[in-house]
């Protein structure tokens, strides 16, 4: 696989993805929480937001439901990912990542999901958000956390290079796209170099919400996850294997729904995903109880312990 870190290969890997229907739908807990933060956030009325990293538009359209009265724009370096948004959002604009300089400081809030962690360059990426700001703007960034105590860190910290310092911290078991995990600190850190200032943060899946992602995956990264070839040593090992003997049952008993629910939130449906989605109708039903009962705790994880750091995914406000 290419260097994700060189630009043109970053270009080419995304354009990929997208032809094949990347991340083409979020679930609907994850989009819950976007608007409960956005709605919360003190904005002007009105002005002009980005979706930085915008994908296929799937948060544009949040942005676009939670600001009613903002002009929104999508900006990607994916071509494809640019055409589907604006089929699915035509009353947004969408522009490619090289016509950035038709917006210097154009922008009155920036927005973006998951992005971040993928970029080739970081000290480029904040120069370019800081191009297409206002002197007086805001931002909000969600992405993966790597403050200690989450249950993903807990589990990285079980594995001999599980948090890989080569890699800019990235957690051993993360995709390819994802070149590095940083602490809600060192994103700080960076932005106050471009003069903003943390207003606020949240966090995710401390505990529960790690669980249910996790074992809606699939029973092979489970296994991944908690093998315990690469432990620190025996105490590890064993304590992966639990995890191991926790996880696979809880992932196997609702994997039918996950399948389900997953064709089901697809934007654009193939003829082959409406006949698995058939198939998997009667085994989705008799496992969609585990499936909201992960749903439920995880939520409730959320109203509880949003302010906690120890989360393993972070929703970062700041203002200039």
């Amino acid at each position: 696989m290419k260097d994700l870190h060189d630009r043109d290969a970053s270009v080419e890997f995304y354009e990929a993805r997208y032809e094949e229907g990347y991340m083409e739908e979020w679930d609907e807990s994850k989009k819950n929480k976007v608007r409960e933060i956005l709605k919360s956030l003190p904005l002007p009325s009105q002005g002009k937001a980005l979706d930085f990293g915008c994908g296929n538009g799937v948060f544009t359209a949040i942005l676009k439901e939670c600001l009613p009265a903002w002009e929104i724009y999508g900006v990607e370096i994916s071509k494809v990912a640019v055409a589907n948004a604006s089929k699915r959002l035509p009353s947004c604009k969408f522009f490619i990542a090289e016509d950035a300089n038709r917006y210097q400081q154009f922008f009155d809030f920036i927005f973006s999901h998951h992005v971040i962690e993928h970029v080739p360059d970081l000290n480029e990426t904040f120069q370019t958000i800081n191009a297409y700001l206002k002197p007086q703007s805001y931002q909000l960034h969600i992405l993966p956390c790597g403050n200690a105590g989450s249950y993903e860190y807990n589990i990285a910290e079980l594995k001999k290079n599980g948090i890989e310092k080569d890699k800019e911290n990235r957690f051993f078991f993360e995709e390819p796209g994802h070149l590095r995990r940083l602490t809600s600190k060192e994103f700080e850190d960076w932005e106050s170099k471009i003069g903003f200032h943390l207003e606020r943060d949240y966090y995710a899946n401390q505990f529960h919400g790690a669980v249910n992602w996790i074992t809606k995956s699939s029973p092979r990264f489970v296994k991944k996850l908690t093998d315990d070839q690469d432990a620190v040593n025996e105490d590890a090992r064993q304590k992966l294997k639990a995890l191991r003997r926790q996880l696979l049952p809880l992932t196997y008993s609702q994997f039918p729904y996950s399948k389900y629910w997953l064709i089901q939130s697809k934007w654009k449906k193939s003829m082959g995903d409406k006949l698995k989605q058939l198939a998997l109708f009667i085994p989705g039903q008799l496992s969609k109880s585990i499936f909201t009962r992960l749903e439920r705790a995880s939520n409730e994880e959320w109203q509880k312990q949003k302010h906690e750091k120890n989360g393993s995914e972070m929703f970062l406000f700041f203002k200039r």
